[in-house]
């Protein structure tokens, strides 16, 4: 069963070392990552031609997939909103923060390399996770 909602921002940062990429494996292997529509239209969209797309969107159909929900929308309008109260409302960006509130929804670890995620997670306090410690593949 999934327990991370993988960002792309960890996608693409998967294989970065030896490290990150046994326990990418791992965790793929063990089925504990989950899809939702904006990371994999994400994911499509950096693929280089149609094989690529083809073998990707393969690949990414068999991760669970987890539905964006109008009621996602909402809480990442709320989100933004207490954000903007802070003035960080600039920081993440609509797709950070719907993915964000999928993950929230499922009760699921956000999976990332993106400072984002842990001003949204100040706001919600759901459980994030960097794919790798802050700063070491930059």
């Amino acid at each position: 069963m999934a327990r991370y909602l993988a960002d792309t921002s960890a996608w693409s940062r998967s294989h970065a070392t030896e490290k990150t990429s046994a326990r990418w494996g791992t965790l793929l292997t063990l089925s504990e990552i989950a899809l939702t529509p904006p990371v994999r239209l994400e994911l499509l969209y950096s693929t280089r031609g149609p094989a690529d797309y083809a073998r990707t969107s393969a690949a990414l159909d068999r991760l669970l997939q987890l539905p964006l929900t109008e009621r996602d929308v909402r809480r990442a309008a709320d989100v933004q909103a207490a954000l903007g109260e802070r003035a960080q409302h600039r920081g993440p960006k609509p797709v950070d923060l719907m993915i964000a509130a999928v993950a929230e929804r499922n009760e699921l670890v956000v999976l990332h390399y993106d400072r984002h995620f842990e001003a949204i997670a100040r706001v919600t306090g759901q459980p994030t996770e960097w794919v790798a410690r802050r700063g070491s593949l930059d």
